[in-house]
């Protein structure tokens, strides 16, 4: 928040708003954060219960309260269990990781969308960021897996965190790469199609 504040301060006519810019900065944050878990949680709250409603059928049912309180409770002490073995950089790269990866499934999406409403054409707009955040993302989460979760998996006091962050890493990046390889047979069939 310092930093930032110091280059908003920075820019001609905005010095005497140091103050301001650093109160800005911290909102920023912590708006960014505190969306980021709320959303985090209500997601995963909704995947868990749907995941229990396959064993016992009430859990699927987002209107059962004791299903709601427990599968609550479960992703909220998987929250504070992060925070109390090691803090935000726990989750961080991964965090980083699934978000970027996120982008490329949009970018799939909506290469797919051009393509399939006859705007091939102008797939590439879609297709070079996917590319260059796909291949970068990939890469890092690759790295990530060997050079950061594996050592952390090894390690008897960070064991938990690395094999989580390990399993859920190398879910999200096959999720990916499977969208990826439904997607891009389709274009390439709808690239060569002969023009009318």
């Amino acid at each position: 928040a310092v930093g930032m504040a110091k280059i908003f301060s920075s820019v001609p006519g905005m010095k005497s708003l140091l103050s301001y810019w650093y109160h800005f900065a911290i909102m920023f944050e912590a708006l960014f954060i505190l969306t980021t878990i709320d959303a985090g949680t209500r997601i995963a709250r909704f995947v868990l219960q749907e995941l229990l409603g396959r064993i016992y059928a009430p859990f699927g049912r987002i209107d059962w309260l004791p299903g709601n309180l427990l599968a609550s409770a479960v992703i909220v002490f998987a929250w504070a269990y992060f925070i109390y073995t090691g803090s935000v950089t726990t989750v961080w790269p991964m965090f980083g990781t699934a978000n970027q990866l996120l982008a490329c499934v949009a970018l799939t999406v909506g290469t797919s969308y051009l393509v399939n409403r006859g705007k091939a054409k102008y797939a590439w707009v879609t297709i070079v960021p996917m590319l260059f955040v796909g291949v970068t993302t990939l890469t890092a989460g690759t790295k990530n897996l060997l050079f950061l979760y594996l050592p952390q998996a090894m390690e008897s006091t960070t064991r938990v965190q690395g094999i989580i962050n390990l399993l859920l890493t190398v879910v999200i990046m096959i999720c990916v790469l499977f969208i990826l390889y439904q997607a891009v047979p389709r274009w390439i069939k709808e690239f060569i199609k002969p023009a009318k």
